[in-house]
């Protein structure tokens, strides 16, 4: 198995030199950006590397390097064949991808797995023909689990209680959703926010419950508000090269796909689902509070944030988008999933 873990500053000299076609073994290198004990690094990216070795029978392998970049980078380092092959997330570059934020909405799931294939198949029948991603090859799509609002001093109970805090967030969807209501937030990457933190310079983030336990926040943050069918999701991808895949052969094409697509959905989501769990039971067992909204307060949260679908379709209407269609089609598939897996 040819999956390694490559500094960055060894590549210099061959990573301006696209793969052959019909070369008799073809190495794909993955810039990966995030740490290698990341979930995705060993239950998602490693996996489906060994997947691709393992269908082509040894004809493509995937070589994974330590990022050569900004995870927001890289997108353009997969389209300028700098890598063969990356992972990123939609909402780094939000002004590159508009369509992804109906996935992201609140409320719409309870787990990573139906809302990634979910997240799949409404890309294959709608989105897909926008051509948001340009010219490389998308891989695969997920979201991760539900996310919420941790906090650290103050326990969320009543919509008074969003009122001048201030929230680490991760994406456009956050932070419209804190200042919708009435939060103030803050972009940071998740490796900051423990210093953020202990500094005093935020008063909770935006994570779903393995981020916390995995960035090692989880002795900062005591409360969380969880809302059934999460207040978001991030969405996730895989790209690779253009000209690059057009250079394999066909039947590796074929065997790779197999893999990739909605099996990689359900596979990551699967291991976002287990993580999450684990990380929520662990979370409990430290005395961690957890606040699920009653029906008036839950109430409440959907009008204020019914406004951020709204604000959506007629930000993609020019498109040519027909935004409800796109959310009701995401949500058709969430109950498909739901049905098809459980």
């Amino acid at each position: 198995m040819k999956v390694q873990l490559t500094a960055a500053a060894t590549l210099i000299s061959s990573v301006f030199f696209p793969i052959a076609a019909n070369a008799e073994d073809v190495t794909l290198r993955f810039s990966n950006w995030l740490p290698p004990t990341h979930l995705l690094s060993t239950e998602v990216i490693e996996p489906w590397a060994e997947q691709i070795e393992e269908v082509t029978e040894g004809r493509v392998n995937v070589q994974i390097l330590s990022g050569l970049g900004s995870p927001e980078s890289h997108y353009n380092l997969v389209k300028n064949g700098v890598a063969d092959l990356a992972f990123s997330v939609d909402g780094y570059t939000s002004d590159r991808f508009v369509l992804p934020y109906a996935m992201r909405l609140p409320f719409l799931a309870d787990d990573s797995t139906t809302a990634s294939v979910a997240y799949w198949r409404t890309y294959k029948e709608l989105l897909e023909q926008y051509n948001e991603f340009g010219d490389v090859k998308v891989m695969g799509l997920w979201t991760f689990g539900p996310g919420n609002i941790h906090t650290t001093e103050r326990e969320i109970t009543s919509l008074e209680d969003f009122e001048g805090l201030r929230i680490r967030v991760s994406s456009d969807i956050v932070k419209d959703i804190v200042e919708t209501l009435g939060g103030s937030p803050m972009f940071a990457p998740a490796s900051e926010v423990y210093e953020l933190i202990s500094r005093g310079v935020v008063d909770g983030a935006s994570f779903n419950y393995d981020s916390i336990t995995s960035f090692r926040i989880d002795d900062s943050l005591n409360y969380v508000l969880d809302i059934p069918g999460g207040l978001y999701r991030e969405t996730h991808y895989i790209i690779m090269n253009q000209r690059n895949w057009d250079a394999l052969e066909p039947r590796d094409q074929e065997a790779i796909m197999e893999v990739s697509g909605e099996a990689l959905a359900i596979l990551a989501g699967n291991a976002w689902d287990r993580n999450d769990a684990i990380a929520k039971e662990r979370l409990i067992e430290q005395g961690y509070t957890i606040t699920v909204p009653d029906e008036a307060f839950l109430q409440e949260i959907e009008t204020e944030l019914s406004v951020l679908a709204e604000d959506w379709k007629e930000r993609v209407a020019p498109m040519g988008v027909d935004g409800q269609l796109v959310i009701d089609t995401f949500k058709e598939h969430i109950e498909q999933a739901e049905q098809e897996l459980n």
